[in-house]
């Protein structure tokens, strides 16, 4: 019996099994696919209904938002009436109220604006007053300083004159340096006299320059340079123009000239030129 079963199984027996289940697997597809198709052509069946039930909602909708709308026909003429009184200046009695005290409001402003620009007049005078009285003061000054005259100390030739800023060479020393007095050539032993009225501010023996007296007068300062042994005046000692303060002697660093008298004034601590101010 088994020895006939397998020969059926080897031989057509294999083909037959295969196509039962080849047919199996079709009819399970096929119910599958059918099923499917029923789902598919069920689901817009069910939907239909829905929408039919949601038309009577909507018009139940409608009907509010026509009342509103209705609502607000009825109000624009009310709110358009007041618009074109008000364009036609018939304003209520409290806008204009508001506007009446708008413009009193307004008014103090403009006034209190006028009053703040009034102080601003005399605010520029002041600078004109400080310039005037700049421009004022610099002609006294000018005249203070063209006032103070002096006459020179020795009477004789000026050998050495002012260099200001400008090196001169000293032939004693051998170096360049500024001259900043004038040298007047005189005998030893010459008389020298106070240039101006003023106070004796110093004495002193100067290496360079051997004897020294300084004269104040205001802003200037008169140094003598040079000076014999024989000095004639004192420290703190009041001296008026022509008085003898001394006599012409040796100058350490200028020996290489001639006999003279070194002298020179201060304005204000700046060296000036005595010459220009000797009349």
């Amino acid at each position: 019996m088994s020895n006939g079963f397998a020969k059926f199984i080897s031989g057509k027996g294999f083909y037959l099994a295969l196509a039962l289940c080849l047919a199996g697997a079709g009819a399970a597809a096929w119910v599958a696919v059918d099923k499917t198709i029923d789902n598919i052509e069920s689901a817009p069946l069910s939907e239909t209904p829905q929408a039919e039930t949601m038309h009577p909602q909507d018009q139940l909708d409608t009907h509010p938002a026509e009342q509103k709308i209705d609502n607000i026909l009825q109000q624009t003429p009310e709110s358009s009436d007041s618009v074109t009184a008000e364009a036609n200046g018939d304003s209520s009695p409290s806008s204009q109220g508001q506007q009446e005290g708008i413009l009193t409001a307004e008014t103090p402003d403009d006034e209190s604006s006028t009053d703040v620009l009034s102080p601003s007049v005399p605010s520029e005078s002041v600078p004109e007053s400080t310039e005037s009285s700049e421009a004022s003061t610099q002609p006294v000054q000018q005249q203070e300083s063209d006032d103070f005259s002096l006459t020179l100390p020795v009477s004789g030739a000026a050998i050495a004159p002012f260099s200001g800023d400008m090196l001169v060479k000293n032939e004693t020393l051998g170096d360049w340096r500024t001259h900043n007095g004038i040298d007047i050539s005189a005998e030893l032993g010459s008389a020298v006299t106070a240039s101006s009225d003023g106070v004796v501010t110093d004495i002193r023996s100067d290496p360079l320059w051997g004897n020294v007296v300084e004269v104040t007068s205001g802003d200037y300062v008169m140094t003598y340079s040079g000076l014999s042994d024989d000095i004639l005046v004192s420290v703190d000692m009041t001296v008026t123009a022509g008085d003898q303060i001394g006599s012409v002697g040796e100058i350490p660093c200028e020996l290489s000239l001639e006999p003279h008298l070194h002298f020179d004034v201060k304005q204000n601590g700046e060296y000036v030129d005595p010459a220009s101010l000797a009349k």
